[in-house]
């Protein structure tokens, strides 16, 4: 899809990054060695959060871009570069955790960071100077929450990665999984619907989330 002046939305709107996507396709090693610089950062931290296992996900980050460099002649213009890659993460960790039925735990919660734009619905409201005790819960509660996605179908942990740990528009998540928008918005109710009722079981109604 072209936009007016007859360039294409490539790559997240990054014009280096369109470069590089470019070049790339034309066999350049380097350029590609440079996307993987620009995106290795969010793809394993992507893979992370559905792996929780910090060797695995470096290890299926790096799967990742070596299947998309070996796939760009798919690659379409129309999709953000971050996207399309987001996508084949997503895959490739579905895969792994299919082959070794790896059990996903939370033993290494680790709190959203501020790049992560998007704000999740489970998301504590944490104190600007909050004392040991309320570190202490934020850690518990973080690891409950992280238990508890864990164990969500494969659909709606997917979904809620790519939209609160990756910052993904919801018609880009859509357009991923070749679904509806409306699609998209139930998976990720569901998903928080289904982590709120556990953790309030746990820590009752009041628990600031």
């Amino acid at each position: 899809m072209a936009m007016a002046d007859g360039s294409s939305p490539l790559a997240d709107g990054g014009g280096e990054t369109a470069k590089l996507v470019r070049a790339a396709r034309a066999g350049d090693r380097e350029a590609f060695g440079r996307l993987v610089e620009l995106h290795q950062r969010s793809i394993t931290r992507l893979a992370y959060r559905l792996l929780r296992d910090r060797d695995e996900a470096d290890s299926t980050a790096q799967d990742a871009f070596v299947k998309a460099w070996g796939s760009l002649g798919e690659f379409r213009d129309e999709c953000p570069f971050g996207a399309w890659l987001s996508r084949i993460a997503v895959n490739q960790c579905r895969d792994r955790l299919k082959r070794k039925r790896l059990v996903v735990l939370a033993s290494r919660w680790e709190p959203v960071t501020s790049d992560a734009r998007a704000t999740s619905p489970l998301d504590a409201a944490v104190d600007p100077s909050p004392g040991p005790e309320a570190r202490a819960l934020d850690r518990e509660v973080g690891r409950k929450i992280a238990e508890q996605i864990s164990l969500l179908p494969d659909m709606q942990r997917e979904v809620f990665a790519l939209r609160y740990y990756q910052d993904r528009p919801l018609a880009e998540i859509a357009a991923l999984f070749g679904v509806d928008v409306g699609t998209i918005k139930t998976h990720l109710f569901r998903a928080s619907r289904r982590v709120r009722k556990s953790l309030e079981a746990l820590y009752g109604p009041r628990l600031p989330l």
